[in-house]
Parts: structure tokens; C-alpha cells; sequence
């Protein structure tokens, strides 16, 4: 089931909306977090108006969401003259699965333009190899995107390198969308999965992320990268952030997740 036919899915339920999420959008017995927040931010999506861009995304993953249906529901929290505030619950098996809040804003003036720092000289996607995680052992949802690394190690190699930088893209041909991208720069293995030396099952708990720029004009096929970095680990939690650079190279977003690692 691509992505565009499971957001399409999207059906109005009593107060709120149903989905339809295949098997093998999987990772492990859960569905692939990502999925979980584009879904809920097309939910927030229905009640805000597209001129107030998607500023901040925050999901809380509480329980596993299974494929099949699940549930959501959404509010509104604030509207203000430039930002409106929303949440959303995703529900699966009559179980809450994922919170979120989404803040939502019109452009304003302002004296500051910031971006974070970008790293020079890595390799153009042109000359590197795809590799998908999923003929790695890795999870079913990875076919659903095109993967090409022009840094970091395999998982359970034991690395000591603590970056990833990894060229991304969907494989649904469909127009980009916000969700989209949400889902996106949630696609690469955790980097803590790289500094192991052996499998061990590990899930995100907290996403934050950020979106800087909001251009989704470019090709389907047009390759994104992903600069990714173990921040801290320890007590079996790690504290990951990374940075999305749209085609052009310039950063799109900012995410920073806490993942729990049982091993």
C-alpha cells in the first residue's frame, strides 16, 4: 500500500477519522513511526488552514499501532493571529498509540535568519550505491523508501562512529506533500543501531521535529539527505538529532528523538 494511497485512506469517523495501514508499512509488530505522525498531522490538517505552515511536530509513540485500522482523533488547542496549536490521538486496537501536538504558523517579520550548520564535501547521491535496510534484515517499511549512505556503518557492526549521512526518498511517485516529508526524515535506522555490536530491539519514544523550509515542488524521484548523530546514550535511552536537507541542499528540518534500547 504506497503512502499516498494510505493517507488517501483517511475516512471521517463519528468525531474524528479512520485509516487503513498495510502490513507492510511494519517495523517489527509496530507500524513505522513515521507513518504514525503524517497520519496524525493530516488529521491536525483538517482542522488548520494550509497558510499556517507546520512549524513544530511533536509525537509521543505510547503504544505499538498494529496494521489494520486505527483511529484519530483531533482538536484544535489556540488559534492566535499567527500560530494555531493542535493535537491529535492515534488509536490501534482500541489502545492509544500516539500522541501529538502540532504548531502551525504564518510567516512573520523578523531580524534573525539562522540555519544550521551543514557539512561540506559529502559525496552526491549520483555516485553511490542503494542499499535498502530491508535486504539487510532490517523492517518491511524500508522498501517503501530509496536509501543510498555516503556515511556511516551497517547496524550491529560495532562502529565507533557516532554520524549517518544518508541520502533518502520515497518511492511513491506521487506529488510531495508536509506529510510527506514527516515521514521522510523518520525513514533511516537509529545511528545508536551502528555503535552495537549485536541485534537488540530498540523503538523511538519521543519525536520533536521542526521544519524550517516549506517547499514541496520537487520530484518524487529528487534524492533528500539526512545528517544524523548520537547525542548521548545511556540507562538504555539514547538522544538522537538530525537535519533534513531538501534537493537543493538547504536544511528543511530539524529532529531530535529519544529511543529506548533493550540491549
Amino acid at each position: 500500500m504506497l503512502f499516498s494511497e494510505t493517507l488517501a485512506s483517511m475516512q471521517p469517523l463519528n468525531r474524528g477519522w479512520r485509516a487503513q495501514i498495510g502490513q507492510d508499512w511494519s517495523q517489527g509488530r509496530a507500524t513505522f513511526g513515521g507513518m504514525v505522525a503524517a497520519l496524525g498531522n493530516e488529521a491536525m490538517r483538517r482542522l488548520v488552514p494550509a497558510d499556517r505552515e507546520l512549524r513544530g511536530l511533536e509525537t509521543i509513540f505510547v503504544g505499538p499501532a498494529l496494521a489494520g485500522e486505527v483511529r484519530i482523533e483531533a482538536e484544535v488547542l489556540r488559534v492566535g493571529k499567527a500560530v494555531t496549536i493542535a493535537s491529535a490521538r492515534l488509536w490501534s486496537d482500541e489502545k492509544i498509540a500516539a500522541t501529538l501536538t502540532g504548531v502551525y504558523g504564518s510567516a512573520r517579520a523578523t531580524a534573525l535568519v539562522l540555519a544550521p550548520a551543514v557539512a561540506a564535501g559529502v559525496p552526491p547521491a549520483s555516485g553511490l550505491p542503494e542499499r535498502s535496510p530491508a535486504d539487510m534484515g532490517g523492517p518491511s517499511f524500508a522498501r517503501h523508501f530509496g536509501y543510498r549512505w555516503a556515511e556511516g556503518s551497517l547496524p550491529y557492526t560495532g562502529s565507533s562512529l557516532r554520524t549517518s549521512k544518508t541520502y533518502v526518498r520515497h518511492k511513491d511517485l506521487a506529488p510531495l506533500t508536509e506529510s510527506h516529508v514527516v515521514a521522510l526524515i523518520d525513514c533511516i535506522p537509529s545511528v545508536i543501531v551502528q555503535l552495537m555490536s549485536t541485534p537488540a530491539p530498540s523503538s523511538s519514544l519521543t519525536w520533536t521535529l521542526q521544519f524550517l523550509r516549506h517547499d514541496y515542488s520537487f520530484s518524487p524521484e529528487a534524492w533528500w539527505r539526512i545528517d544524523a548523530e548520537v547525542n548521548s546514550a545511556g540507562s538504555g535511552y539514547s538522544c538522537e538529532s538530525c537535519v533534513l536537507l531538501d534537493p537543493l541542499g538547504e536544511p528543511a528540518a530539524v529532529a531530535r528523538q529519544m529511543v529506548a534500547v533493550f540491549g
